[in-house]
């Protein structure tokens, strides 16, 4: 008996140990982050060369740890949506005994529910146009009208019990949802009038921007290794390396994308009643040609169009999140003071606006941005715990068959801008290179073959996104990809030297080799093509830059005696920027970071020395999170200089 059991032990043993190490070989290629850098460029060409980093080394794994619980949903979600027959209903999901039990009652005739019906008119107006009452009884399913955003209350005796927002998009008419999907792609109208498309030559392709706030390029191999596991093995991609941001944050970052302009020049198209409506965004020319168009942002209080900025006055596209959002966000504040609505994180509301646009995706061309800040905007290890989730949404684009018609635009804006990563030195080389991946339909390789080689050819080019608004252009019209006319457009291209070089090129056409941060429109500040060469930080040189940078900031705050004077507690480092290629020799860039008091607050500042005399060659930079000695000032932009007195 004995002998029995120890064999039976041992073939026990034997198979956990063929499991655990079948589960280690599973997890290992899942989490695989591609082979080692080996190259010493990122970008090696005769207008820029931009150092390779590592993804992984004993220092960064330093800093590599679980993200903080920040983002957590404590409730539970009551409702949920569910389309039947064409309809929207409201529909309870958790289970009523339990609710009972949670607050403590014996009969759900005890709970009073009510639902207010908004539309959204723009960024700021919420027009109200009901309110409807009801009770928590059997089927546990409403029937909704024509509606778009519901915010739903239940209570007993005057107690909030439960409080959520919904949103709601109406599906494709119900004779396109019966038509086969390769073949039913139809314009878009406004209220689901739908005609077939022009005859042409070429077919139709939607566009999807599908971005991650604050994400390196190297962060997210480190951080999502699933999601860029399945991109690599699983879809027909070209990976960049030599994405370089723009601007600051987000805004300067992407504005260059959706309009093809700086930020500058977008100024222009604002009007006081209008807002920001007259902005030559890029989506406008796909609505003007029959596509469905959509926007959604899980960041309320920092959106691309708000912060700092008027946003829109009437909705922007067809699809439009941030009504929505307004309502859960009802605290308001600089940022989002609101993370969760009904026991759910804002990031998977976005991913359920994903999912009910899905049908539409089917059916009709359509131009989408979406973008997921929540949390990773904060937080460096954040990216980590939306891993898995990005692999759904993208495998559910796959299983829908909609990545078969559509270009994907998987990016970021920049890398982490504040935090103790931020403050190394690959931390601050990072912040300039954010995430890019095009992902393609396999057929345009054979349909076009010169226009993806030349996409394949220009992963290791110099790019920004003026580039990636030319490229959206030409997906507007893939007749411009056919190989007369790449050719032709090349020719042109490689004419154009020096000063001439176009800041836009689309990714379809070959990136000049000569092209430099400065005929790209890269400021010195955030340009990888340079090398950094460390200076004495007591030196005159380190200490004038910092200095002047916090002589700025102290002239910035003088109208606030509500915000202290800073003072230069330490320069922590500095470096001089010396461009790969010849320019003007009487001019010297350096960029110093230093720590002030009180508060010890971290500040990255860039300075151009030219005729002997330091001019500010950018912004100032704070690299760490502000906290609330500031709250004392209202004016956004001040904010992060801001020490409260009291």
């Amino acid at each position: 008996m004995f002998r029995l059991n120890e064999i039976t032990f041992r073939k026990i043993g034997l198979c956990v140990i063929l499991s655990c190490l079948a589960l280690y070989a599973y997890v290992c290629t899942d989490m695989d982050t591609g082979p080692k850098i080996e190259n010493a460029y990122f970008v090696n060409n005769e207008g820029c060369k931009m150092i390779a980093l590592d993804v992984t080394s004993p220092e960064i794994d330093s800093y590599m740890h679980k993200p903080p619980n920040a983002y957590k949903c404590e409730d539970a979600t009551w409702f949920g949506s569910k389309l039947l027959n064409g309809s929207w209903y409201l529909e309870l999901i958790r289970d009523i005994d339990q609710i009972l039990i949670d607050h403590d009652l014996h009969n759900e005739t005890n709970i009073e529910c009510e639902y207010d019906r908004f539309d959204g008119q723009g960024d700021s107006h919420l027009e109200h146009y009901r309110t409807v009452t009801f009770n928590l009884l059997p089927p546990y399913r409403w029937k909704l009208g024509p509606s778009m955003y519901l915010r739903v209350f239940c209570y007993h005796s005057k107690q909030l019990l439960h409080e959520d927002v919904h949103f709601f998009i109406q599906p494709p008419p119900q004779e396109l949802l019966e038509l086969e999907q390769a073949k039913s792609l139809k314009k878009w109208h406004e209220g689901n009038e739908t005609e077939p498309a022009k005859p042409t030559s070429e077919p139709l392709i939607s566009v999807m921007i599908l971005g991650l706030d604050s994400v390196s390029h190297l962060n997210f191999l480190r951080q999502m290794p699933r999601t860029a596991n399945y991109l690599r093995k699983q879809m027909s991609h070209v990976e960049f390396w030599g994405y370089n941001k723009v601007g600051l944050n987000t805004y300067p970052a992407m504005i260059p994308m959706l309009t093809g302009e700086s930020v500058e020049e977008n100024e222009k198209y604002w009007k006081p009643q209008k807002r920001m409506d007259g902005c030559p965004v890029i989506w406008k020319e796909f609505k003007k040609a029959g596509y469905n168009t959509s926007f959604g942002e899980d960041y309320p209080g920092a959106t691309l169009f708000n912060y700092y900025h008027p946003g829109f006055a009437a909705n922007p596209t067809d699809h439009y999140l941030r009504p929505a959002l307004t309502l859960m966000n009802r605290r308001g504040g600089t940022r989002s003071e609101t993370s969760c609505s009904g026991g759910r994180l804002l990031t998977d509301i976005l991913l359920q606006m994903v999912d009910y646009m899905l049908p539409h995706m089917q059916r009709h061309p359509f131009f989408s941005f979406y973008w997921w800040a929540q949390g990773i905007h904060e937080y460096f290890n954040f990216a980590s715990t939306i891993d898995q989730r990005v692999v759904g949404l993208l495998r559910r684009l796959d299983n829908t068959g909609i990545t078969n018609n559509t270009f994907i635009f998987f990016m970021s804006d920049h890398g982490s801008r504040w935090g103790s990563f931020r403050r190394t030195f690959q931390g601050m080389l990072e912040d300039n290179q954010p995430m890019l991946f095009t992902l393609y339909p396999k057929w345009m390789k054979e349909r076009y073959p010169l226009a993806i080689s030349n996409l394949e050819s220009n992963s290791h080019s110099l790019i920004t996104t003026y580039d990636m608004y030319e490229t959206i252009k030409d997906l507007l019209h893939l007749d411009s990809l056919q190989e007369n006319r790449i050719k032709q457009k090349s020719r042109l291209l490689w004419q154009l030297r020096g000063s001439d070089t176009p800041r836009s090129v689309s990714l379809f056409l070959p990136v000049p080799a000569w092209r430099t941060c400065n005929t790209s429109n890269i400021p010195v500040a955030y340009c990888l093509c340079q090398k950094l060469i460390p200076l004495q930080l007591d030196g005159r040189t380190a200490q004038l830059v910092a200095r002047a940078a916090l002589l700025s900031i102290n002239q910035l705050l003088k109208p606030y005696p509500m915000c202290l004077q800073l003072e230069l507690k330490d320069v922590v480092s500095a470096y001089s920027l010396v461009p790969q290629v010849s320019h003007k020799r009487d001019r010297r860039d350096f960029t110093v970071r230093f720590q002030t008091i009180p508060g010890d607050a971290y500040f990255e500042a860039t300075s151009r020395l030219s005729g002997g005399v330091f001019y500010q060659a950018g912004e100032i930079v704070r690299i760490m999170h502000r906290n609330n000695n500031s709250n004392c000032i209202s004016e956004l932009q001040l904010e992060p200089f801001c020490y409260c007195a009291l």
